[in-house]
């Protein structure tokens, strides 16, 4: 245990002296295979998530000043390295369809770009549980930042099986769907397979070239997720960043 613990300490603080860019799937599965060597626990590559947690008044970005005054960013949220590249990417790409499975602080970022960048976008957002879309709903809200953004209680399957897709007769039929150009999986919460649906569930409604990324890709669970990704026809896996718990990259051809 206390080797696990090292060697993910460690991790936070070499992944952070790297260039910050996507490094690809075999960068990482050689490091895992390196680390094995000293211990055999689970999600080794992953970071300790103690070290991520930070105020969410600390974000750096002065847009999002004020926005998660009373939350904690990186423990069981997205991270505050990722929502920065995040939203340099937003602001660079300004993408007017997102697909965000799980919501969450993220849902609160991708409405203030929309006010600020893009009026005519719009957040198609797909939540398991429907006490947090209510939550979600009420504090957009109170911020003043509903418009464009649309919530679905999608439940799941199974713990392994991900989203219950068939719900509403296909997400081409739910209410202001549209081909998206970006998707951003940061759920549903649940086992090792609980994500994987949710790129090739999708494909069909991405526009060419939309990109999309993945939340937690250094834990074993999402390695698996992308390298079986990287089979499928029509999805790029570009690779890793080494932010946060890992955010995973890549798009449609």
């Amino acid at each position: 245990m206390l080797m696990n613990l090292l060697i993910r300490n460690y991790m936070y603080f070499a992944n952070r002296n790297m260039p910050v860019k996507p490094y690809s799937l075999s960068f990482w599965e050689k490091k895992k295979a390196f680390w094995q060597r000293f211990s055999g626990k689970e999600n080794i590559l992953c970071p300790s998530y103690r070290w991520m947690k930070t105020p969410g008044k600390s974000i750096p970005v002065p847009e999002l000043k004020g926005l998660y005054d009373n939350d904690t960013l990186g423990h069981w949220t997205m991270d505050a390295a990722s929502m920065v590249l995040l939203w340099n990417r937003l602001v660079k790409e300004r993408p007017k369809v997102i697909v965000e499975c799980g919501c969450g602080v993220s849902t609160i970022m991708f409405a203030k770009y929309f006010s600020l960048h893009r009026p005519d976008g719009i957040l198609l957002s797909l939540e398991q549980d429907s006490k947090e879309k209510a939550r979600l709903e009420g504090k957009l809200k109170g911020l003043g930042l509903e418009k464009g953004i649309h919530i679905y209680h999608l439940p799941v399957v199974g713990p392994d099986q991900g989203y219950d897709f068939a719900q509403f007769g296909g997400l081409a039929s739910l209410p202001f769907m549209e081909p998206f150009d970006w998707l951003v999986v940061d759920g549903p919460a649940g086992g090792d397979d609980s994500r994987y649906s949710t790129v090739p569930s999708l494909q069909s409604m991405a526009k060419p070239g939309a990109v999309w990324f993945l939340d937690d890709s250094l834990r074993d669970g999402e390695l698996s997720i992308l390298e079986r990704w990287s089979h499928l026809p029509g999805v790029v896996v570009e690779g890793i960043y080494p932010i946060g718990k890992g955010l995973g990259a890549g798009s449609y051809k």
